[in-house]
């Protein structure tokens, strides 16, 4: 009997039991007479899960013809301050970008709030765009605004010993 491909066997595998945990595959496998490592499944399993990523990324770009919706409605609106929400969608169409009059009206309110909230915190005095930018920075490093409230009370007392 020639010898089957590991990798194959274990592509086959999980092409008919597409759930099944790394471990159930090396005891299905070592049944059939194919004997294979835990880190091969994984191997095997994460390039997979990489190629239909890769395919779905691919898929997804050419719906949208490689164009981020979001940031073509906002450069619209950049660059014509005043239109309408039906006047974005007709002239974004002429480029070839499909979006609805409730989407532009989303983005808009969206966009509109966060900059009420930035001009709110710069009126107040106290601290500057430089600053939020920099508390913005800081909160998405460190992960959460929990963590970072954290980290400050933690700097807080060092700062006190210091």
């Amino acid at each position: 009997m020639p010898e089957m491909n590991k990798s194959q066997a274990i592509r086959d595998y999980y092409k008919s039991n597409p759930t099944a945990k790394g471990s159930e595959v090396v005891d299905a496998l070592r049944k059939k007479g194919i004997t294979v490592t835990a880190n091969l499944v994984n191997t095997v399993k994460s390039a997979h899960n990489k190629a239909q990523a890769d395919k779905r990324a691919a898929k997804s770009e050419t719906k949208t013809n490689g164009v981020n919706k979001t940031q073509a409605v906002l450069g619209y609106l950049k660059a014509n301050k005043k239109a309408t929400n039906s006047e974005v969608v007709e002239a974004l169409a002429k480029q070839g970008v499909s979006v609805t009059t409730n989407y532009v009206a989303t983005i808009k309110a969206k966009h509109h709030t966060r900059r009420q909230v930035v001009r709110k915190a710069v009126a107040t005095g106290t601290i500057g765009i430089p600053e939020i930018k920099s508390a913005l920075a800081f909160i998405k490093s460190i992960g959460s605004v929990a963590a970072a409230k954290q980290a400050l009370q933690v700097a807080q007392e060092i700062r006190a010993i210091v």
